[in-house]
């Protein structure tokens, strides 16, 4: 990568976003395309002269902005200028649910469906003892064909246990609980953070180990509050956004 502009240091915009927006202004262009690796902390530190803090801001940023992403042990990278969007709106959807109303061409395929026993962790979230009997679902999401998702599921068998039995390719988990087991979800919480692809995942969703992924935790519950649902979600970061919907009270 060729940075044809300098960065002036004789002027009130902060250096780290000269350097952001240099990065981004090539991306734009078409000069830099996604794939393509840009150079290091330090080949742009003594490039341009600046500290190793202000690239690492500037790279940063336009990693959480999806941008740019890192693989570990392999450099910084372009990531793809098209995302796929998910909403965050305050009311429970499935992901097929969302992709549907947005008219993505969204399908999923089961990987593995299994009934074993709940280890501490999944027990604890689902308010089960270790040991009760628990549905677990892998399953890959695609969009344009594209695996943009890995969705690993736990359902506490005995209410769920019609899960067994339908076919969930390309079909809503939530509506299936609903029309099938007669379990009316009424809410869920749900946390949003970042974390690295393990090999497994990565393979999945064709990118490096290490390399950044979304990862959603969902506990839904009925309108006892009992919960229902223990689901954890790890998008390719460089290929899906997520889009806050508040209103003020």
């Amino acid at each position: 990568m060729t940075i044809l502009e300098t960065i002036r240091k004789d002027i009130p915009i902060p250096l780290y976003y000269q350097l952001k927006e240099r990065i981004l202004g090539q991306i734009e262009s078409g000069e830099l395309v996604e794939g393509d690796q840009v150079p290091s902390e330090q080949a742009l530190s003594s490039r341009f002269e600046l500290s190793r803090g202000t690239v690492r801001q500037a790279l940063s940023e336009l990693v959480a902005e999806g941008r740019l992403y890192r693989a570990r042990g392999f450099g910084t990278f372009v990531g793809s200028s098209s995302k796929v969007e998910y909403g965050m709106a305050q009311r429970l959807t499935s992901l097929a649910e969302e992709m549907r109303e947005r008219s993505q061409p969204f399908t999923s395929h089961l990987i593995s469906r299994a009934v074993e026993p709940a280890d501490k962790a999944v027990a604890a979230r689902l308010h089960l003892a270790p040991g009760v009997d628990v549905i677990h679902l892998e399953r890959v999401g695609r969009v344009d064909d594209e695996p943009v998702v890995v969705a690993t599921t736990f359902l506490p068998f005995a209410p769920c246990a019609g899960v067994m039995a339908e076919d969930l390719t390309n079909s809503s988990l939530y509506e299936i609980l609903e029309q099938h087991c007669g379990q009316r979800l009424s809410g869920a919480t749900r946390t949003l953070e970042i974390a690295e692809a393990t090999a497994q995942e990565a393979s999945i969703l064709g990118i490096a180990p290490g390399a950044p992924v979304h990862l959603m935790r969902t506990v839904a519950h009925l309108d006892d509050g009992s919960p229902i649902e223990y689901s954890k979600l790890r998008f390719c970061a460089r290929r899906t956004r997520f889009v806050f919907q508040v209103r003020r009270l």
